[in-house]
């Protein structure tokens, strides 16, 4: 062996020691958090069927409950379905749809991505170019945003709620575990008005799809159509 493969062959060690030890901080950490995974995220629909078409027929999430029930918040009791679609660790997405006058149309979600949106792992950049697919046939404006530390995808649903699709990078592991060691101290920083990007603002990630032109990601995450219709 040379001094070179040796010196190499002792950095894959190294490496992978590291990986082990953080792993195994990642596990430790969560197999104390009593909060075990996200149950379901919910928001009120006007029309669940075009909503279980994208996410079920679209995006694949097979919808494991549509549950008919009533409730009373004030006004008397009123009928209303709730419908779930599953992810892979069993977490949901789910939907309420209830008569048109209960409390009228399903208007209320925040239509600025910084204000809600929800964020969805996917298993890597085939998954993105399978949707990007699908989303230009069906004419859904999308995007995508090149983070450094992670690659987003981004669409509205029928619903106008901003949907992102994740990729991680390589290196999350350790990425996000030195994250993790430093969080307390980040959030301080924020608070002393300390507005430097930090080390995951700084990571680059390769990869295959550019960052969308600035008008597209305006379009889709600010929703300027929307904003413009209610002008």
């Amino acid at each position: 062996m040379t001094e070179s493969t040796a010196a190499a062959s002792t950095g894959l060690h190294a490496a992978s020691d590291t990986r082990i030890r953080l792993q195994a901080r990642r596990t430790a950490r969560r197999r104390a958090n009593t909060m075990r995974r996200l149950h379901h995220h919910a928001v009120r629909t006007d029309d669940m069927a075009a909503t279980r078409r994208f996410y079920e027929d679209l995006l694949g999430m097979p919808m494991v409950a549509a549950l008919r029930e009533s409730v009373d918040l004030g006004g008397g009791e009123k009928p209303f379905l709730h419908c779930f679609f599953e992810m892979a660790d069993g977490s949901c997405l789910a939907f309420f749809q209830f008569l048109p006058d209960a409390f009228g149309p399903a208007t209320k979600l925040p239509r600025h991505g910084v204000d809600h949106h929800l964020a969805m792992l996917v298993p890597g950049f085939d998954e993105i170019a399978r949707l990007k697919v699908k989303f230009d046939a069906l004419l859904y404006p999308h995007c995508g945003i090149n983070h450094g530390f992670c690659y987003s995808h981004y669409v509205r649903d029928p619903n106008g709620m901003l949907v992102e699709f994740v990729v991680e990078a390589a290196n999350e592991l350790e990425l996000c575990e030195t994250a993790a060691t430093s969080a307390h101290e980040e959030l301080a920083k924020w608070q002393g008005q300390d507005y430097t990007p930090n080390h995951l603002a700084s990571a680059t990630m390769a990869c295959p799809f550019p960052t969308s032109p600035a008008e597209d990601i305006a379009k889709v995450i600010a929703n300027e159509r929307h904003a413009e219709e209610q002008r």
